[in-house]
């Protein structure tokens, strides 16, 4: 290919960046007779290949999933064709290590990441083991230096002596700093896997009532709605407006009771340990973003630090409401 000049990068430039300009607005702006950009342009497309195309200014999709996926013997591209034939399927990666599959898809929301994982992978044939992951945020190089939103929040739950303090700090930083008008936090496995384990022995609420709160306990418990796999894949989950949503279908009547609509969970993890749930109420429906969801990671991820100090047995064991 030769050497573009400098006038055939100029009118590149521009068709680059908005393909249905003009040819008289592209000789405005170079500065050229119409009849030589003309000229170009056909120059441009039948000698050095420049092709004018349409594309989707899309934004970034308000849910996305990573899934790592381990197959049975001799499944590998099966598995993989089937994956990648799903309309919500961005990329299916074939991979070498503990995993043979990397599959990235897209979702409007994260009910539908949800329902996805659960019926296409988890339940899906060929697949022996699997993990996934929500994508909060995507940083480059170009991504600023973000300020420390919970610095001061650290430095508090710090000096607190008990787990009830800590708790019951992380629930004044969540309304005052995230906005939400309730927010729950409790320690521990919420949801057992199996019937050793136990609801936590401490919690603490903003703005919920108790009779809200132990039905949703003892409705969790019994039929595995929606923080039971919260913990289980340690996920994030967004829902905009639960009245509505399938995933809150079993509790529809406790959510028009209590009167909420946006809410947002995610476990509180300190490395690969689970220390507890995290739980965002809105009294509207709120949409997706992504720095809000970055800043409750971040509060969690900071909980889930402190709470290290706090052993499941502690004696500051307690249930009360803020």
């Amino acid at each position: 290919m030769r050497e573009l000049d400098a006038l055939d990068k100029k009118i590149f430039g521009l068709l680059a960046g908005n393909g249905r300009m003009s040819n008289l607005d592209v000789a405005a702006k170079v500065g050229v007779s119409e009849k030589t950009v003309r000229q170009r342009i056909r120059r441009l497309i039948e000698r050095d290949g420049m092709r004018v195309v349409a594309t989707l200014d899309r934004q970034t999709p308000p849910s996305r999933l990573i899934v790592l996926v381990r197959v049975r013997s001799g499944q590998r591209f099966v598995v993989a064709d089937r994956l990648a034939s799903l309309p919500e399927v961005d990329e299916v990666h074939l991979t070498t290590g503990a995993y043979e599959l990397i599959v990235r898809a897209s979702f409007e929301s994260d009910s539908d990441a949800l329902e996805f994982y659960v019926r296409h992978v988890e339940q899906g044939p060929g697949i022996e083991e699997s993990l996934s992951t929500h994508v909060v945020e995507t940083i480059t190089s170009g991504t600023a230096a973000r300020p420390d939103h919970f610095e001061q929040f650290d430095k508090q739950a710090s000096k607190v002596g008990s787990l009830s303090e800590l708790l019951d700090l992380a629930c004044e930083v969540a309304t005052a700093s995230l906005g939400a008008d309730r927010v729950h936090v409790a320690t521990g496995n919420v949801w057992p896997a199996d019937p050793a384990s136990r609801w936590p022995a401490t919690m603490r609420w903003r703005g919920l009532s108790s009779r809200y709160v132990e039905e949703i306990r003892i409705k969790g418990q019994a039929e595995g709605v929606v923080l039971p796999n919260i913990v289980k894949h340690n996920q994030h989950v967004f829902v905009a407006d639960a009245q509505t949503d399938p995933l809150f279908q079993s509790v529809t009547d406790l959510v028009f009771s209590e009167g909420f609509r946006s809410w947002m969970g995610m476990p509180v993890c300190n490395g690969d340990t689970r220390r507890g749930t995290f739980c965002l109420y809105w009294n509207t429906v709120i949409t997706y973003r992504e720095d809000l969801v970055r800043q409750a990671q971040e509060l969690a991820d900071t909980l889930g630090k402190h709470l290290v100090r706090y052993s499941p047995g502690s004696s500051d064991a307690s249930s009360t409401p803020g």
